[in-house]
């Protein structure tokens, strides 16, 4: 259900801002294609893809996640352990995604759980977008593959890193790994738009 209605949300906006697939690919680097498998809810993007997604779109990642436009005046939201939505089913190298919130208004920053399942195979898939990220290892532990670099964090462990440098990361146990994703938006953006 949230994978549908992330696509339809990325088509909505995207045509209300008037551009067709290929512009928006052009301003994102993502190919035409892949944002229209991604519309036609035949691809589930990672949370970095959404990321560029709507920094193209010049929204917010967390208009994707909203309930019948569900926005609020409030200045703090808590979100309950039994309360996180799961945001991305599946990413394409089997990440899962929890948010936090989906208020409008708080958009500075993004900040997700996710859940790194023991790799079975070798990845290849690296990522950026712009803005910041930060990870912090609440279980497990994982490798942060930062271009040429390869990073271990354990539990407790934190990484602050600009996200536009390809990277990915991935769990290195034999158990689930859990972290905190934090992503906060490129400056720019958020001077044109407050």
């Amino acid at each position: 259900m949230i994978e549908k209605q992330i696509a339809d949300g990325m088509r909505k906006i995207r045509k209300s801002k008037g551009l067709t697939l290929k512009q928006l690919g052009q301003k994102i680097g993502i190919s035409p294609g892949m944002l229209s498998r991604l519309e036609n809810n035949q691809s589930s993007p990672p949370i970095a893809t959404l990321a560029k997604i709507a920094q193209g779109l010049e929204v917010p990642i967390s208009i994707f996640f909203e309930v019948n436009g569900e926005t609020t005046d409030q200045k703090y939201i808590v979100t309950r352990n039994d309360q996180r939505r799961q945001v991305v089913r599946r990413g394409r190298i089997g990440f899962i995604y929890y948010a936090f919130n989906t208020a409008k208004d708080l958009h500075l920053i993004e900040a997700f759980i996710m859940e790194h399942p023991p790799i079975k195979k070798k990845l290849k898939a690296l990522f950026d977008h712009p803005g910041e990220e930060l990870i912090l290892v609440l279980r497990g532990s994982i490798e942060l593959i930062y271009g040429h670099e390869t990073i271990r964090l354990a539990v407790g462990d934190a990484i602050h890193f600009d996200p536009s440098i390809p990277h990915r990361a991935q769990n290195v146990g034999k158990d689930a790994a859990e972290c905190l994703v934090v992503i906060a938006g490129q400056k720019d953006y958020f001077r044109r738009n407050t």
